[in-house]
C-alpha cells in the first residue's frame, strides 16, 4: 500500500531561515533596507530610542502593503516580489525608474528577528487603510511547535491614533500562542504540550535558566510601543502617503551599543566601528555621471541612523556621499579606474604620484596568461567596473600637501575599504576589516612594498549588476558570494589588476617609484624645512608682537614719569650720590626689562608701534646717560671719602640682578628639560617596540608555511632599513641640535638671521622678475621693429626717389635713433601691475589678436584657439602672464615666416589640464630641445637674443607655474613647435 504524506513544517524553520541565517545585526539592517529599496522607497532610516527598555524602529516611504498583501505575501515565507508584475504600476514606483530587485529568496523580512524578538509591523499603501501585525520571533524557537499552530495578530485601521487602542488586544492575542485560547481547544492543548516540553528540556540543560514560556509572556506583557516611537516616520507626520514601519522591542546588544547612555569600552567601541563600517556606505558613493562605467547606478535612495534621548536626536550614520565620493578620491595621488569587459580585459586610466599617467581607456591590463575566463551560461562573470584610490602613507613620500595628507588619513579612519556594489547597493561583507575576499592584506603580508595596496587606506569599489553579472549570487546568510566559478574568476581578475597596477606604477618594484620618489622626498624635505622656517618665523613674530603690546605702554609710562628727572636731579653730598646711583640702577633695570630683540623683517600693522617704541627707548637711554653724566660730575665735585664702598655696593647690585635673571632662566630650562626628557624617553620606548610589532607576524607566517623564509628575510631587511632611516631622521637631527647648543651656538639667532635673509632673497627675486618682464616686452618691440625695418626703409627710399619731399630726412633720422634706443633697451621689460585678477583664455586670445593684427594680416597667419582654451581661467598678474603668450606666438610667427610655411597657423589649446601653444612650422630640432630655455640660446639668424624663452620660464616660475617643450606624441597638436604650460590653480570648464 502506498500512502501520500506531506512535509510537516516545524515553527523552528522560520528561526533557521531568519535569525540564524543572517551573519549579524548590521547585516540584518542592510537586508531590511534593501527590502525598502525593493518597495520603491526613496528614504529609509533606523531610529534607536534610549528608553529604560530601548526600542528600535526602521521606517521607509515605499509603496507599503494592504491587509491582503500582508497576509498573502509578507506572511508567506519564500514569496518573492520579483514574480509580482504589479511593480509595473506607476503609482507603486512613485515616479522612480524600474528597479532591479535586491531580494532573491523572499526571506529577507525574517532578518528582522536579528534586531530583537518582539516586532510590531505597521504598513500603509496609498488610498488603503493601515495594516498592523505583532510578532514575537522567540515563539518560533520552540522545536515542538508546528508552524501552522502559531497565529500572528493582524489588524487594519483608518486613522493612526486607532493603533494604540488596538495594541492591548493584539498583545493578548499574541500571548495566545503560549497559553492557547478557548476559541480552539485542540490547538490550545497542542500549544500547552509543546511549551511544557520545551520548558522542561530547557531546565534540564540549564537549571538556573528561566522557563522560555514565562520569559516570552512577561516580555510581551511588559512591552511598550508609544506614539513618540512613530514620530520620525514620514507617513506618521503626514509628509508621505505610503510606507512601512518595523518597531522592535528588547533590542539586540549591537543596537543598544549605539546609544549615548552606554559607556564605551573596548567591546562597545568595536561594535560601533563594525556597525558604522557595515552601514555607512550602503549606496555607491563613487558613482560619477561623467564616467563611462558598465555598472554605475545612482539608486536615488537615502539612509540614516539616529539615536534619541530626552535631549533630541543624534546622527550616527547618514548618506555620506558628500563626505566620500569619486571627486574626493580623484584628488588622491594614486587612482585606478576603468571597466573590465566580458573577456576579462581591463581598460581605463591611472594616476600615480599625483599625475595622470594614462587617460580614458589607454591603460590596458589583460587577464593572467595562465587564466581561462569561464564562459558557460552558469559560470561567466560578465563586464564590471572598478574604481580605487589611495595615497602614500608616509608623508615624506607623498605628493600631497600636509593638509591634504592629514585629511585623507582622517578620512581613512572611517571610510577606507574596497567595497562591492550591486546595482548601486552594498554587497556585504566586502570592505569590512574582517573580510579579505580579494586577498589584499594576505598579499601585503608577503611583501608590503611590492604589493603596495593596503585595505585600511584604500577607497573604492567593484561595481556589478544583477543584469550583467547574474552568476555572482549571495550566500543565504549574506556572507558574501557563493564560491562558484564566477566568484572565483572575479576575485582572480581584480587581484591581477591591482597587482599589475602596483608593479607598473605604485609598488616598490615599479620603475616609476624608483624614478620619481627621490625627487618627491627631496622636495618634501625642502618644503618641510621651509614650513618649519615659516612656523618659527610666525612664532617669533607672535612672540615679538605680544612683547611689544606689553612693553610699549610700560615704556610710555616710564618716559612720562621721568620727563623732568634730568633737569631736577641735584647731587650735593655723598648720600645724594648714593641715592642717584640707586635711581640710575632702578631705571636701567626697568629699561632692560622692556628691551625687545629679534624684530621680524615685516611687522605689518605693528610697524608704527615699533617705531614709537624705538623712539621712546632711545630717548630713555639718553635720559639715563644724562643722569650718569650728572653723577660723574658730582663724583668729581664731592670726592667721596670711601669710593670703594660705593663701587662694592654697585657690584652687589649688578650681581644680584644677574643672579636673579640666571635663576629665572635656570628654573624655566629645568622644567622644559624635564618634560622633554620624558617625551624623548617615551619616544625611545615606542621606537624600540616598533620593529618587533611589525616583524613578529612574519615569523608566524613562516611557521604556518604561508611565507617563504627568503621572502621573510627580505621583508625584515626592508622593515629594518625603513625604521632605521626614520629613527635617524628623528634622533640624529635632535642630537645634532644638542651638539650645536653644547658649543654655545645660538640656533635661534641663526634661524632668525636665515629667515631675514630668506625674505630679502625673495624680495630680490621679485625685483629680478620685474626686470625680466621688462626684457621680454622690449625684446618683442625690438623684434617687431626688426621685422618691419626693411618695409620702413623701402618706404623712405621710394619717397626720396619721388623727389625731395619735405621732412623725409627727419623721418629717416628719427627712425634710426628709435632703432638704436630699442636695441639698447632690448634686455629689459617694463614691469606691469602686480595685482592678481581673473584672466580668461578668451581675454588672452583677444589680446593676441590685437597685438599681432598687422603681422597676421600681412603674412596671412591664422592665430586661433580651441573652445577649451577660451574657457580656461586663472587668477594671476596680467604682466606675468600675457608677455609669455606674446613671446611664444611671436617665436611661432618668426619661424612660420622664415620657413615659408604654407597656410601658417598658431593654435592655443588645452590637453590633460595643460595649455598648449602650437604651430605648423618647422618645429625644433631634438638636439636643441634641451637648450631651449637656457639663457642666450637662439637659432634665429637675425634679431634673436636667446633670452625670450628663458624669461618666460622664470616669469612663470615666479607664479608657481611651469613650461616645457612637448616631447610626447599625444601633446603635439600641430606638426611644428608645441609648448606645454602647467598653470598652478588653473580652472578648466
Amino acid at each position: 500500500m502506498i500512502n501520500s504524506v506531506a512535509f510537516q513544517t516545524r515553527a523552528r524553520t522560520v528561526d533557521h531561515l531568519g535569525r540564524e541565517q543572517i551573519a549579524d545585526c548590521p547585516t540584518a539592517i542592510s537586508e531590511l533596507w534593501k527590502n525598502a529599496y525593493d518597495a520603491y522607497a526613496r528614504n529609509v532610516s533606523l531610529h534607536i530610542f534610549d528608553d529604560q527598555e530601548p526600542v528600535a524602529a526602521i521606517f521607509d516611504d515605499g509603496h507599503g502593503m494592504s491587509y491582503d498583501e500582508f497576509v498573502n505575501r509578507w506572511l508567506v515565507v519564500g514569496t518573492d516580489s520579483k514574480f509580482d508584475k504589479s511593480i509595473a504600476d506607476q503609482a507603486d514606483r512613485d515616479g522612480l525608474p524600474k528597479r532591479t530587485k535586491q531580494g532573491q529568496k523572499g526571506i529577507g523580512r525574517l532578518s528582522s528577528a536579528n534586531l530583537g524578538p518582539l516586532l510590531l509591523v505597521v504598513s500603509k499603501r496609498r488610498n488603503e487603510d493601515f495594516v498592523a501585525a505583532l510578532i514575537d520571533w522567540r515563539i518560533f524557537e520552540n522545536p515542538y511547535l508546528v508552524l501552522s499552530d502559531i497565529e500572528v495578530p493582524v489588524t487594519q485601521f483608518g486613522q493612526k491614533d486607532e493603533l494604540f487602542h488596538l495594541l492591548p488586544e493584539m498583545f493578548d492575542r499574541l500571548t495566545d500562542n503560549i497559553w492557547g485560547s478557548s476559541r480552539d481547544t485542540e490547538r490550545a492543548q497542542r500549544l500547552k504540550l509543546a511549551w511544557e516540553t520545551y520548558d522542561r528540556v530547557t531546565l534540564e540543560g540549564n537549571p538556573d535558566a528561566e522557563e522560555p514560556s514565562k520569559l516570552i509572556a512577561s516580555t510581551i506583557i511588559n512591552a511598550r510601543f508609544e506614539e513618540r516611537h512613530f514620530e520620525p516616520w514620514l507617513i506618521w507626520k503626514g509628509d508621505r502617503e505610503h510606507g512601512t514601519a518595523l518597531i522592535v522591542s528588547d533590542i539586540n546588544y549591537d543596537l543598544r551599543a549605539q546609544l549615548p547612555s552606554v559607556q564605551p569600552d573596548a567591546n562597545v567601541t568595536g561594535i560601533r566601528e563594525s556597525f558604522f563600517a557595515t552601514l555607512s556606505a550602503f549606496t555607491d558613493p563613487y558613482v560619477d555621471p561623467g564616467a563611462t562605467e558598465y555598472n554605475s547606478f545612482d539608486p536615488e535612495f537615502s539612509y540614516e541612523v539616529k539615536t534619541w534621548n530626552g535631549r533630541g536626536a543624534k546622527v550616527v550614520i547618514e548618506d555620506d556621499r558628500q563626505t566620500i565620493n569619486r571627486s574626493i578620491t580623484e584628488e588622491m595621488e594614486h587612482v585606478l579606474s576603468g571597466n573590465i569587459d566580458a573577456d576579462g580585459v581591463f581598460r581605463g586610466q591611472i594616476k600615480a604620484f599625483g599625475e595622470w599617467r594614462k587617460l580614458g581607456a589607454d591603460y590596458e591590463i589583460r587577464p593572467p596568461a595562465d587564466f581561462k575566463m569561464p564562459s558557460g551560461p552558469t559560470t561567466f562573470v560578465g563586464p564590471f567596473s572598478l574604481h580605487v584610490a589611495t595615497f602614500e602613507i608616509s608623508r615624506s613620500n607623498s605628493t600631497l600637501s600636509d593638509a591634504e595628507h592629514s585629511y585623507f588619513l582622517d578620512l581613512g579612519q572611517s571610510y577606507s575599504g574596497f567595497l562591492v556594489f550591486r546595482n548601486g547597493l552594498r554587497v556585504l561583507p566586502y570592505g569590512r576589516i574582517d573580510n579579505d575576499f580579494f586577498q589584499i592584506e594576505t598579499r601585503r603580508s608577503i611583501n608590503a612594498g611590492r604589493e603596495f595596496w593596503n585595505a585600511r587606506r584604500m577607497f573604492g569599489r567593484v561595481a556589478i549588476s544583477r543584469e550583467r553579472n547574474p552568476n555572482l549570487r549571495d550566500k543565504a546568510g549574506r556572507e558574501g558570494f557563493i564560491d562558484n566559478r564566477s566568484a572565483k574568476a572575479l576575485r582572480t581578475l581584480v587581484q591581477h589588476i591591482l597587482r599589475r597596477a602596483a608593479y607598473d606604477f605604485f609598488g616598490s618594484s615599479s620603475d616609476l617609484r624608483k624614478t620619481v620618489l627621490p625627487d618627491i622626498q627631496a622636495r618634501n624635505l625642502r618644503e618641510k624645512a621651509d614650513a618649519e622656517r615659516k612656523e618659527l618665523a610666525k612664532k617669533n613674530a607672535r612672540k615679538f608682537r605680544a612683547q611689544l603690546r606689553n612693553n610699549l605702554p610700560q615704556l610710555s609710562k616710564l618716559i612720562e614719569s621721568t620727563s623732568q628727572l634730568p633737569s631736577e636731579l641735584s647731587i650735593e653730598d655723598q648720600q645724594g650720590l648714593e641715592d642717584a646711583q640707586v635711581l640710575i640702577n632702578d631705571l636701567s633695570e626697568q629699561l632692560s626689562d622692556l628691551r625687545l630683540t629679534a624684530a621680524p623683517t615685516k611687522l605689518g600693522s605693528a610697524e608704527d608701534d615699533y617705531r614709537a617704541y624705538r623712539t621712546m627707548y632711545v630717548e630713555m637711554q639718553e635720559r639715563i646717560r644724562s643722569l650718569e653724566e650728572t653723577r660723574a660730575e658730582a663724583i668729581e665735585k664731592i670726592n667721596p671719602a670711601r669710593p670703594d664702598e660705593v663701587a662694592q655696593r654697585q657690584l652687589n647690585s649688578y650681581a644680584s640682578r644677574l643672579h636673579g635673571r640666571l635663576k629665572s632662566w635656570r628654573k624655566a630650562i629645568d622644567e622644559l628639560q624635564g618634560s622633554e626628557r620624558d617625551r624623548v624617553s617615551a619616544l625611545f620606548d615606542e621606537r624600540n617596540k616598533a620593529f618587533h610589532a611589525l616583524a613578529l607576524p612574519l615569523v608566524d607566517q613562516v611557521r604556518m608555511g604561508r611565507l617563504g623564509l627568503d621572502d621573510a628575510l627580505q621583508h625584515m631587511k626592508v622593515l629594518q632599513i625603513k625604521l632605521d632611516t626614520e629613527n635617524e631622521d628623528t634622533f640624529q637631527s635632535y642630537l645634532d641640535a644638542l651638539e650645536v647648543m653644547s658649543e654655545n651656538i645660538n640656533i635661534e639667532l641663526i634661524a632668525r638671521q636665515g629667515m631675514a635673509e630668506n625674505v630679502e632673497l625673495r624680495d630680490d627675486l621679485n625685483r629680478l622678475n620685474q626686470v625680466a618682464q621688462l626684457g621680454v616686452t622690449v625684446e618683442i618691440l625690438g623684434h617687431e621693429l626688426n621685422s618691419n625695418e626693411r618695409m620702413i626703409r623701402e618706404g623712405i627710399r621710394q619717397i626720396r626717389a619721388a623727389g625731395d619731399v619735405p621732412g623725409t630726412r627727419l623721418v629717416q633720422e628719427g627712425f634710426e635713433a628709435l632703432s638704436q634706443q630699442l636695441d639698447f633697451l632690448s634686455p629689459l621689460k617694463v614691469s606691469g601691475s602686480r595685482t592678481r585678477r581673473l584672466i580668461t583664455g578668451e581675454e588672452i586670445v583677444d589680446y593676441l589678436a590685437r597685438f599681432f593684427e598687422t603681422v597676421a594680416n600681412n603674412r596671412e597667419i591664422r592665430i586661433s584657439a580651441s573652445s577649451d582654451f577660451k574657457a580656461f581661467s586663472i587668477e594671476e598678474q596680467p604682466s606675468r602672464l600675457l608677455p609669455v603668450f606674446v613671446n611664444l606666438v611671436n617665436n611661432s610667427v618668426y619661424w612660420l615666416v622664415n620657413s615659408l610655411t604654407a597656410n601658417p597657423e598658431v593654435l592655443l589649446s588645452v590637453q590633460d589640464g595643460k595649455v598648449i601653444v602650437s604651430d605648423n612650422g618647422p618645429g625644433i630640432d631634438p638636439l636643441d630641445q634641451e637648450s631651449l630655455f637656457k639663457m642666450f640660446f637662439t637659432r634665429k639668424s637675425s634679431g634673436g637674443r636667446g633670452i625670450g624663452l628663458y624669461l618666460c620660464r622664470v616669469n612663470l616660475m615666479a607664479g608657481g607655474h611651469s613650461i616645457e617643450y612637448a616631447s610626447e606624441r599625444k601633446h603635439r597638436v600641430l606638426s611644428g613647435a608645441n609648448f606645454l604650460i602647467d598653470f598652478r590653480g588653473a580652472r578648466f570648464a
